[in-house]
């Protein structure tokens, strides 16, 4: 990481705290189960606070969105996870090693960004090179990865996002959105950081390029990455969220599965979230059936799930011995 041992100083509300680059190398061996954490986090523009008190872990190895009204800061919190903003009030952690801020800046900045990637939410315009090949390389080798390595990389992740090889050798610029956005997403799969942060991935796809960046981020789970994604689409949030972070006027009010957030209706009618068809299916039904309350029980995900679920409460209905009623004999 670094050659030299060097002692950083971090600053947080007039308390200082003393961390060497040794502390961080040893910090990155051991198991983590947290891989990102808020402590007493804010983000102050013009002195006046934008997000407020903000503590909360992003567990290792999960699916995590981060939900809420428009404006109420779900972007400008996670630029500043990988140092592309910076705050002095509380402290970010990336596997327990601080973001050492050091007159404004990041000092500790290559390590944090070989930690977690970042795909905003137009990936395709982080392209820039002739050919897909020379894009998905560049961020490796930035990362000191020896180029015939960075090609090895190159196929592999151009394979994870739907595309063959025979992309690699292509111009970017004459690819459709949906292909431009998946190099780009390729690119910093690349990198192989732990923790991947995606900005309104799906935002102008169609269904399929819906589905299949749902299928990008299982994938990425079972390789054991931490996803931490921002989006407006409850649809979308339900199939693969392991949970919601919910904020609304600059602060977390409510975390939690996608079924016990949108249980709270005062909350939901408050953050103006929009309710996931599934979610919204599920509740008619019970209005209409007790025996479909059993649904909120058994939390399908997906359309397939929840007709399957439907089905098999039908069958239970239809082998429940029926009442029978008789006529009073006059």
């Amino acid at each position: 990481m670094w050659k030299h041992r060097t002692t950083y100083w971090w600053i947080m509300e007039n308390k200082k705290i003393v961390i060497n680059s040794s502390q961080i190398e040893n910090t990155n061996l051991q198991e983590n189960k947290i891989a990102l954490e808020l402590k007493n986090f804010s983000v102050y523009f013009e002195n006046e606070p934008f997000l407020e008190n903000l503590n909360y872990k992003f567990e290792k190895g999960k699916i995590h969105y981060i939900v809420g009204p428009s404006g109420c800061g779900k972007t400008v919190l996670i630029t500043h996870f990988n140092g592309l903003m910076t705050s002095k009030h509380g402290l970010i952690e990336v596997f327990n090693v601080p973001l050492i801020l050091k007159k404004n800046k990041i000092k500790n900045v290559k390590y944090i960004r070989s930690k977690i990637g970042m795909v905003f939410q137009f990936a395709e315009y982080q392209l820039f090179k002739k050919t897909i090949l020379k894009d998905i390389i560049f961020g490796p080798m930035n990362f000191g990865v020896k180029k015939e390595d960075a090609i090895e990389r190159a196929k592999k992740y151009i394979k994870l996002v739907g595309l063959d090889e025979s992309f690699l050798s292509r111009d970017p610029f004459g690819l459709s959105g949906g292909q431009k956005r998946r190099v780009a997403v390729a690119g910093i799969l690349a990198i192989e950081p732990d923790i991947l942060i995606f900005d309104e991935p799906t935002a102008g796809l169609d269904p399929n390029g819906e589905k299949d960046f749902l299928e990008i981020f299982k994938i990425l789970k079972k390789m054991g990455k931490t996803i931490i994604v921002v989006t407006h689409s409850m649809n979308l949030a339900i199939e693969v969220a392991d949970n919601l972070v919910v904020i609304n006027e600059g602060k977390i009010v409510k975390d939690g599965d996608i079924y016990d957030i949108f249980s709270d209706e005062e909350l939901i009618v408050k953050t103006n979230l929009s309710i996931p068809l599934i979610y919204k299916t599920i509740k008619l039904l019970s209005e209409k059936n007790d025996d479909f309350k059993k649904l909120f029980e058994l939390r399908p995900r997906t359309i397939s799930e929840l007709a399957k679920n439907i089905s098999e409460i039908i069958k239970q209905q239809n082998t429940k011995p029926q009442k029978r009623t008789y006529e009073k004999r006059k």
